[in-house]
């Protein structure tokens, strides 16, 4: 008894205070435990959002940056979240690449008692866009154009393994009308697309602005002149010579043998009139200056083949983008028209008003143009193993994949 009356007076400790002391370890830990717990799993839930984001931007059919950053964000403006969470998200694009980042607070709740009120979520998502997509064979660069492409009337055009392209952001960038059809491995607008129901399923709006991919084409030096005038009368037969220099135009009303090089049309047009016979194999047409367009008139026999080295091997027909005003281009092919070889004409608009099975000869006659209309039949192949240009053909992007 006297042992449990020192016990009751003695003040050299505390049990219940030193308790409470001993006990606040143990709840911090029981409390880390658990919000450390639903911040992992936040975590995990805010990665998922944040790939998602990247992944659909880098995506989408879109012709800006705004445009992807704005499809990133609105994952996080319908993604369901916790309660207790706010998410802030950013995202930006930089090239083919789109970069997501996410920070959520979490708001704590054992740990609170400690002065721990929340806990910091973040994620970050990087996704590039890969190209999928067919070759594109018929493209028109113009950003503004209505009907950059168009198909008229009763044209047929059927486009073998590759793509059709407008770069117009014009609500008609992409015109199917009348009783025209088109068959191709994708049709693709940077602006609207104006297409019967048959091809609604197909045509895509909002895509990617594609580059110019023979912007780098080097100008050909044309000083004086080799010939004037040229003609080549009916019924007469010529030979005539590459790396020459044609002024005020160049008119084979006849039969024509070109020999290898490059053809320079200054200050005029190329005619091929109908009733002509015309061959050669190694050619390239560079047109410069006021009025240098061309017509060919397919009624006769075409058979032209690109230049196969240089700086314009693949190319058939190259238009000069600084100085060349004022002229047209016209194609009026038939089942005798042969042409291998790449159609630039980046300043001019191109009309081809095919006949029979135009085109079904060449192996590779891609089209690039400010604008192009079709009033006929043609078939465009793009067998870019036939011939090499000087820079690869565009590919439509059509997927992405994570990278970070």
């Amino acid at each position: 008894m006297a042992l449990l009356r020192r016990f009751g007076h003695d003040r050299s400790g505390n049990v219940a205070s030193t308790f409470a002391l001993s006990i606040l370890p143990l709840v911090g830990l029981a409390g880390a435990a658990v919000d450390y717990s639903r911040a992992t799993k936040l975590q995990s839930n805010l990665q998922q959002i944040t790939d998602a984001a990247a992944l659909s931007a880098a995506a989408a059919k879109a012709s800006s940056s705004d445009a992807r950053v704005n499809v990133a964000l609105g994952f996080f403006r319908t993604a369901s979240s916790p309660s207790q969470v706010s998410h802030e998200a950013t995202a930006s694009v930089s090239g083919k690449t789109v970069t997501v980042t996410a920070k959520d607070l979490l708001k704590t709740g054992i740990l609170g008692a400690i002065g721990i009120n929340e806990i910091v979520v973040a994620a970050r998502s990087k996704a590039e866009r890969i190209k999928q997509g067919p070759p594109v064979c018929v493209m028109a660069l113009s950003h503004t154009a209505s009907g950059a492409v168009t198909f008229a009337r009763s044209s047929s055009f059927v486009a073998d393994g590759c793509a059709i392209h407008s770069n117009s952001s014009s609500g008609n960038s992409l015109v199917v009308q009348g009783s025209a059809s088109v068959k191709a491995g994708a049709l693709c607008a940077v602006g609207g697309v104006s297409v019967p129901s048959s091809l609604a399923a197909m045509a895509e709006s909002n895509c990617d602005r594609l580059e110019d991919p023979f912007r780098n084409l080097p100008e050909a030096v044309a000083t004086g002149c080799d010939y004037n005038k040229k003609t080549v009368q009916p019924g007469d037969t010529e030979t005539l010579y590459g790396d020459k220099t044609y002024c005020n135009g160049l008119d084979i009303k006849g039969n024509a043998t070109l020999q290898p090089g490059l053809y320079i049309i200054k200050n005029g047009p190329l005619t091929i009139s109908s009733q002509a016979n015309v061959t050669g194999a190694g050619v390239t047409f560079y047109l410069v200056g006021q009025g240098a367009g061309f017509t060919f008139n397919g009624s006769g026999k075409i058979d032209l083949s690109a230049m196969t080295s240089g700086p314009y091997q693949g190319m058939l027909i190259v238009q000069d983008r600084v100085s060349n005003t004022g002229a047209t281009n016209t194609l009026n092919g038939d089942s005798t028209t042969k042409l291998s070889g790449a159609i630039y004409t980046p300043t001019q608009s191109l009309t081809l008003n095919g006949s029979g099975t135009f085109g079904q000869a060449s192996a590779f006659m891609p089209i690039i143009a400010d604008q192009i209309k079709f009033a006929g039949s043609a078939t465009a192949r793009s067998d870019v193993n036939a011939v090499k240009t000087p820079a690869p053909l565009p590919v439509t992007w059509t997927g992405a994949r994570l990278i970070d």
